[in-house]
């Protein structure tokens, strides 16, 4: 545990005051979020907070919490480590320099699979895993019920100071199917899940009709679950379409959702925001207006970042294009019409603090070629990069190209998939994005004899820009297969493979959530089929 002292020290030129020497190095940005990463998990008692790091004041990298009315902070001209408030009062305290505190930083490490529940129903599916900077964790998956009849949406909540995990909570009515739940987590804990829900309406049976429409529940860290909400209820769906949604927080909890909702014989997405201390908004109709028209938009995704900007993208069939819309928090409104940023298909997004995003997603960029990885880079300067960036080594089969993406603060990024290698094999690649700029395609599991499935990669980075990749394995031939992960050291561009499961059994592709801290958790569901032990929700943690 790194001591926090109050040794004596001055503060250069009062709080944030600029001196005459500069030797910056290159590692100092990620030094720093590293130390004020592992400061806010050792003493939580007074960085209770994750507050991004800002830069406005040269040469100060510094947070600000408001709870404990203290700054801390890394002056770049003599990289020592400074506080000023709370326990060290008004005047400033040298608390040890950069590199000693970095130092005694440990590495970190995968602590091995704990079994969360014992999973009894018959159907289990579309798991997936958010994580909190104090590396609180939810997950969420379907299942479905004794006569096998309905898909209802279950969640569990880790408790990072107790380590406990809670015993599953029924989210939604359990009256009709509910499809694909996602989770978002705010830095202190709360969370909020959404679902698209059949309900069945009408009075009498002729005037009956089953309709899909988008759910919400929220987890508040100091009370628990909050009864769900429907979030639109005008022109719900007939029941067809893309039943689909997604949800993204900010650190302090407030939340965009998006989803797909049909009506008549058109699909377009809605949105809708949750602002804390007043609740939901009203859904917002996003999606262009083809009057006369079939269309269909599904795929969709959201990212938001600190400031509440966000951006959402989807497909469209009608054009077989990318479609992207930016919502403004100070005017509450999403762009009057969408950007087409070109053809692509499940496409996945990420954003920065500053506003930069990128999209990553497969795209057959004429119709002469095969899909490959693509990539979309947008400045809140200039706009859209106008052309795309080609991500992978080579023609991707679109069946194996799950592409997923991450993106921290500071604006690093990291994408990944899965991909043919010239051997005929699937293996598991990433590339990195960095200053603007992305780089060469890294090959990160290249056992011939074992492949990765064809699900793909999942992929995570904290805010010094350590990168988190997992994926599953299996041999060619059936007898083996196994969870890995890899991970990425911020500054380098090596990727060091860890096996996440060496018990023995069947296993679900492993879902990953990596939280600003450096802390990530993945959770996957296991079954040992030779001693009869039945099926288990599974987790293991990086700490």
């Amino acid at each position: 545990m790194i001591k926090i002292s109050r040794t004596s020290g001055t503060w250069v030129c009062g709080i944030f005051l600029t001196c005459n020497f500069n030797f910056v190095f290159a590692d100092v940005v990620s030094d720093t979020e590293r130390v004020l990463n592992w400061l806010e998990i050792t003493n939580p008692q007074i960085f209770s907070s994750h507050p991004t790091t800002q830069t406005s004041i040269e040469p100060w990298l510094f947070r600000h919490y408001p709870e404990a009315g203290v700054y801390a902070g890394i002056n770049k001209n003599d990289n020592g480590a400074y506080a000023i408030g709370g326990p060290w009062g008004s005047a400033p305290v040298l608390i040890d320099s950069l590199s000693n505190l970095v130092s005694q930083i440990p590495a970190g490490r995968w602590l091995g699979v704990k079994p969360v529940f014992q999973q009894t129903a018959q159907f289990f599916d579309n798991l997936e895993v958010a994580i909190s900077a104090n590396g609180d964790a939810v997950a969420v998956w379907l299942e479905t019920d004794s006569d096998i009849s309905v898909n209802s949406v279950w969640a569990v909540h880790y408790n990072a100071t107790t380590n406990v995990w809670s015993a599953p909570s029924l989210l939604d009515s359990g009256a009709q199917n509910a499809y694909e739940p996602k989770v978002a987590m705010d830095t202190y804990g709360n969370a909020m899940v959404v679902w698209m829900q059949k309900q069945i309406e009408g009075i009498n049976t002729e005037q009956q009709k089953t309709v899909v429409s988008a759910w919400a529940a929220r987890f508040q860290a100091n009370s628990g679950w909050e009864a769900a909400v429907l979030l639109k209820n005008e022109n719900p769906s007939d029941g067809g379409g893309f039943p689909q949604s997604d949800v993204a927080m900010d650190n302090m909890g407030n939340a965009v959702v998006i989803w797909s909702q049909r009506i008549d014989v058109q699909s377009f997405i809605y949105a809708n925001r949750y602002i804390i201390g007043r609740g939901w908004g009203t859904a917002k109709f996003i999606d262009l207006d083809i009057p006369d028209q079939v269309d269909a938009s599904f795929n969709p995704k959201v990212a938001i970042n600190n400031n509440g900007d966000a951006i959402a993208v989807w497909s469209s069939i009608n054009t077989s294009n990318i479609r992207v819309s930016h919502y403004q928090p100070g005017s509450d409104t999403w762009d009057s019409s969408p950007r087409e940023l070109g053809p692509g298909v499940q496409p996945e997004i990420a954003i920065s603090d500053s506003g930069s995003a990128v999209v990553v997603a497969p795209a057959r960029i004429s119709l002469a070629d095969s899909f490959q990885v693509a990539a979309w880079h947008y400045n809140p300067n200039n706009g859209w990069d106008p052309t795309v960036k080609i991500l992978d080594q080579g023609h991707v089969e679109e069946a194996r190209s799950f592409v997923r993406v991450a993106m921290n603060a500071r604006g690093n990024a990291v994408a990944s998939w899965s991909q043919l290698d010239s051997s005929g094999s699937v293996s598991a690649f990433t590339n990195y994005f960095e200053n603007g700029q992305w780089g060469t395609p890294t090959t990160i599991e290249a056992n011939n004899a074992v492949e990765v499935v064809n699900q793909g990669v999942e992929v995570g980075l904290d805010s010094s820009g350590r990168a988190f990749a997992v994926w599953r394995q299996e041999a060619q031939n059936g007898s083996s297969q196994n969870n890995w992960a890899s991970i990425r050291q911020a500054g380098t561009s090596q990727w060091d493979a860890n096996s996440l499961a060496t018990v023995p059994g069947s296993m679900t592709e492993p879902r990953l959530a990596v939280s600003s801290t450096g802390r990530a958790i993945a959770v996957w569901l296991h079954s040992d089929e030779r001693s009869n032990t039945g099926r288990y929700l599974v987790a293991n943690q990086f700490k």
